[in-house]
């Protein structure tokens, strides 16, 4: 604007001034070299002003050829965002489809010119995982970290792709890389619990709960569940590893709370058992029944090898004053008779469970004993009932 002002105003004054000077045009000489040109001032003036004008009029041609350059080069960018959009949404549905090949090529097609291509690498490691390529999902992820918008996103896009593999070690290096960084994240340490019940890393998995807990990512009672399967794990690798003696240690070492908790208790007494220390597991069988009569425990006993049976047997009976007709406290009274070779004891506390409530192993038992009693007729109605039981419920039409 303010050139073209300029030219207009160089005008006006050629006007105004050229008449003055028509009659008095002086002389301009020029002298290039061996070049000489002459010329009247006037003339050199118009000159002047024609070349202002001839050079505003290229300027402005220019300008206006760029300008379309630059629309055209805008409007086939959009073109191709636009097609990378289609590619990039029509590849993340074949990826929901299950359709991992298309899907791969339709999102690596769209990456070149996508929005958010980081979105078309991660979702190409996924379609490349999905047809068993772990190679190109790599290569991938790989490509995916390079553009460092969000190390996050693609790290735990990484570890989950290897917890599906099976590739349970390298998620968890790919997980604990970045706990330190984001420890309230509960989709990292929903997949870092995963990664550690595969791993029956329980000690891991133990320290991990508070935190679990604390981003609400389980609930209470699931976490005490966790916490149970988590201990009871661990039991079983320190009995495996140290023995029954090891796993005392470890027992007397744990929170006075975590002691009086029956699930706890019935583990530590299995893997007793399956370490053949069946008299210690009976002390600590009979101490918490002293505190807590509760059946899971109480369904243990028939499971001990003791040389002597009768301080259990005395025991249970003790048991049975204050709930005669508990049913888990009457079976497993009936299989130490058994055990002993008193078949009568034994039916009469076989029958009395089955009174409380029917149950398929006791039905077994009772059978057993009738015929060891010559009672084979009665034992013959029993295992129907037994059948009738086991056998799933026919629909009436």
């Amino acid at each position: 604007m303010i050139k073209i002002l300029l030219l207009v105003i160089a005008l006006i004054a050629g006007l105004i001034v050229g008449p003055d000077l028509a009659g008095n045009q002086g002389y301009v000489l020029i002298s290039a070299a061996n070049q000489t040109i002459e010329m009247s001032l006037t003339t050199l003036i118009i000159l002047v002003i024609a070349a202002f004008a001839a050079f505003f009029i290229l300027e402005f041609l220019v300008r206006k050829l760029l300008s379309i350059s630059s629309s055209t080069r805008g409007w086939f960018s959009g073109r191709k965002n636009k097609k990378a959009r289609k590619l990039t949404n029509d590849g993340l549905m074949k990826l929901l489809e299950g359709d991992w090949k298309q899907a791969e090529k339709l999102v690596v097609k769209g990456a070149s010119h996508s929005d958010a291509p980081l979105l078309n690498c991660l979702a190409a490691a996924e379609a490349a995982q999905g047809r068993g390529d772990v190679e190109s999902r790599d290569r991938y992820l790989q490509k995916a970290a390079d553009f460092g918008s969000d190390n996050l996103a693609t790290s735990l896009t990484r570890a989950k792709l290897q917890y599906r593999q099976g590739q349970y070690e390298e998620a968890l290096a790919s997980l604990q890389g970045l706990i330190d960084a984001h420890p309230r994240n509960a989709i990292l340490l929903t997949l870092l619990k995963d990664t550690y019940l595969q791993l029956q890393d329980w000690q891991a998995l133990i320290r991990l709960l508070p935190s679990l807990k604390r981003v609400k990512a389980l609930s209470d009672e699931e976490v005490h569940k966790l916490e149970i399967k988590a201990e009871c794990g661990l039991m079983a690798y320190i009995a495996t590893q140290k023995g029954s003696d090891g796993l005392l240690a470890h027992w007397n070492s744990l929170s006075r709370a975590a002691r009086q908790q029956t699930s706890l208790i019935a583990c530590l007494v299995k893997q007793l058992i399956a370490r053949r220390a069946d008299s210690e597991a009976y002390v600590i069988l009979r101490e918490n029944l002293k505190k807590q009569p509760d059946e899971s425990l109480i369904s243990l006993i028939p499971e001990l090898t003791l040389p002597d049976y009768h301080p259990v047997i005395l025991k249970l009976q003790e048991l049975l004053r204050y709930n005669e007709n508990n049913p888990v406290t009457n079976s497993a009274l009936g299989q130490l008779y058994f055990r002993e070779g008193k078949w009568a004891e034994a039916r009469q506390h076989f029958e009395r469970a089955l009174e409380a409530r029917p149950d398929v192993t006791d039905y077994a038992w009772l059978v057993d004993t009738l015929e060891k009693l010559n009672e084979s007729g009665i034992a013959n109605s029993v295992s129907r009932e037994a059948l009738k039981l086991a056998l799933p419920p026919t629909s009436s039409s």
